[in-house]
């Protein structure tokens, strides 16, 4: 795949011009650039075969020369339109051989885009598969042709196997797309809740529940210390002593009472009067 066939010693058909000199010249800048190709120094051979392409410009020897130089360069496209030029040349030879390195040229065009493009490296597979056959009708023994027409034979069936199934596999792929950025809305989502879960990270409904509850809790702690307030203002003004609120009377109590009745009684005798205690008196 990789060989060009590129001409050594420029034809004597160049002795046909019109201008013996003019021939001559161009004939030595493309001897000097054939010596330039051979040591891969491409750009200088360039350099001598566009100088002779000025004297010479549908030189399919020429022409050829620049699509071999530019195809060493990877100028692949250059090299198509120099080796196209050459076609017009009577010498079969030559135009089998300008077939083949055209071949040569679309098929590296082609895996230039096979990735970015397949569809146009397809295109060019195609292209080469023509200009192999082309190469191969002009020179029965090239094996190379041969071998070259049937690998890129093969490299266009996968290729195209590969753009049949393409629509499926873009559906698969946002199939996954989505499935990718569903899982991560479900991770984030979960990773919201476990936030919310976490001490110190209550959420807003909740805050407004626990700030309603301390609400609550205030107002009910606020309305019981006012009943307390208001038992204990009450408890104040009307307060029994621990033998009142038991019902029962207390020794002093009892003495004092006794001895109001004792008076009560020897004013009662002074006046004359008997009495009795209408009340048997608890014996302390």
């Amino acid at each position: 795949m990789n060989k060009i066939y590129s001409i050594i010693v420029i034809s004597f058909s160049l002795l046909f011009l019109s201008s013996a000199v003019l021939a001559s010249s161009a004939a030595k800048e493309v001897k000097e650039g054939n010596h330039l190709y051979k040591q891969k120094k491409y750009d200088d051979a360039l350099g001598k075969y566009s100088s002779a392409k000025t004297e010479l410009p549908d030189s399919d020897i020429i022409n050829f020369n620049i699509g071999a130089a530019m195809y060493k360069k990877g100028d692949f496209q250059n090299a198509v339109d120099a080796f196209t030029r050459a076609l017009v040349t009577e010498d079969k030879e030559l135009e089998a051989r300008a077939n083949y390195n055209i071949a040569n040229s679309k098929y590296s065009l082609a895996n230039l885009k096979i990735n970015t493009d397949p569809s146009g490296a397809a295109s060019l597979y195609r292209e080469a598969l023509d200009y192999y056959k082309r190469a191969i009708e002009l020179n029965q023994d090239d094996t190379e042709a041969k071998y070259n027409h049937e690998l890129v034979e093969k490299k266009l069936k996968v290729l195209l196997d590969r753009l049949k199934n393409q629509p499926e596999k873009e559906k698969k792929d946002k199939e996954k797309e989505k499935q990718s950025k569903d899982k991560q809305k479900q991770d984030k989502d979960k990773q919201g809740q476990d936030q919310q879960s976490k001490p110190g990270s209550d959420s807003k409904q909740q805050k407004g529940d626990k700030a309603k509850q301390s609400g609550i809790k205030q107002q009910d702690k606020k309305g019981a210390e006012h009943k307390k307030d208001a038992k204990k203002s009450k408890g104040q003004a009307v307060e029994k002593s621990p033998d009142e609120k038991t019902g029962e009377m207390s020794p002093e109590e009892a003495r004092m009472l006794l001895k109001a009745y004792g008076n009560e009684e020897a004013a009662h005798m002074k006046q004359g009067g008997h009495g009795q205690y209408e009340n048997v008196l608890k014996d302390w």
